[in-house]
């Protein structure tokens, strides 16, 4: 079988994350990244072996004999990248949150829909994780009763504020509950099969104060109310000791959870110190897996013509969800 013919559009840590668990994979091949530094470029090209470079991607999908390309560039410039590669009926694997905006998902959106049978995902790795996993098929198998409540909690070391808010003030990220916030409110409407409806959000920039002058916080809490009488809890922080996803989805008939503990292994430890167990240090030690999983399950879209579960529209209404819990962040700030 002929392999499937990758371009990485965007070669930060999340395109080469991907770049390499592309070359993994049997199936598919690497031949060309793009990058807007031409250093950077032919820097990736001679560190993962891949033969062609490019700076512009419209260059690249008329040059490169591409069959799929992943979009893992900043928000910003998704939807440039996304309806150039659906013009050249390309598959599509494209970074989250899908755009900054929902005007820019619509226009993905509209650009997805004339693709024809092309593949498009956009790369919410969380379902992908195991145990996220194992939570919706025992959610599908009945074990929990009806989904009521799902509560998720996403947290970063503080060690990345400072980092944070220089990317803040350069326009490289949009506030938390956008950022981290898109994975979470994904997860909810997977989990519990609603949209959202109302929202009360609060929270504050207590440790990195500067954050206050862009809008944005260091941590953020919130309450959502779902159309179909359903309720999730949301919050997202940059002050914690370590990195910290957990998730409980609540039932009429159980509970699960998952990561309760961030656990970076198994290993406890008994010492002066007391008992301690070590904790998950970024989020790629505790997402690497999930990535894996999410970029071979679009290989296999392609190769087998299934359509991924995790669409464009998904994509839209996660944001939609983030936008919210946004404004009402603001509006309880403004009060």
């Amino acid at each position: 079988m002929e392999k499937i013919r990758f371009g990485i559009v965007g070669i930060g840590m999340m395109g080469q994350m991907h770049l390499t668990n592309l070359q993994r994979d049997p199936r598919a091949e690497v031949v060309a990244v793009c990058a807007r530094t031409e250093s950077k470029v032919k820097a990736i090209q001679a560190q993962f072996g891949v033969p062609e470079g490019y700076t512009n991607v419209q260059e690249m999908l008329d040059h490169a004999e591409l069959d799929a390309i992943v979009v893992a560039t900043g928000a910003d410039a998704h939807k440039e990248a996304c309806l150039a590669a659906c013009k050249a009926k390309k598959h599509i694997f494209c970074e989250k949150p899908l755009a900054k905006t929902l005007e820019d998902c619509a226009e993905i959106e509209q650009a997805v829909a004339e693709n024809g049978n092309k593949c498009f995902t956009v790369g919410f790795m969380r379902r992908f994780d195991p145990s996220y996993a194992e939570a919706k098929a025992k959610i599908r198998a009945g074990a929990i009763g009806k989904p009521i409540l799902f509560k998720g909690v996403s947290l970063d070391p503080a060690s990345v504020l400072d980092a944070h808010l220089e990317g803040v003030k350069k326009g490289i990220y949009v506030p938390w509950f956008i950022e981290m916030g898109s994975h979470d409110t994904d997860l909810a409407r997977w989990f519990l099969e609603g949209d959202p409806v109302e929202s009360f959000a609060t929270g504050g920039a207590y440790v990195c104060t500067g954050l206050a002058d862009y809008d944005d916080y260091d941590n953020g809490f919130s309450l959502t109310k779902f159309d179909n009488d359903t309720t999730a809890y949301i919050q997202v922080g940059r002050t914690a000791t370590c990195s910290h996803v957990e998730s409980e989805i609540v039932g009429t008939k159980g509970t699960l959870r998952v990561n309760s503990v961030p656990r970076k292994n198994y290993l406890s430890q008994f010492t002066d110190a007391g008992y301690v167990e070590e904790c998950q240090e970024s989020f790629l030690a505790r997402w690497g897996e999930a990535f894996r999983a999410e970029i071979d399950d679009f290989v296999d879209c392609i190769c087998t013509g299934r359509k991924p579960e995790t669409t464009a529209h998904d994509g839209t209404m996660s944001l939609a969800f983030c936008l919210k819990l946004h404004q009402a962040y603001l509006d309880g700030q403004n009060k």
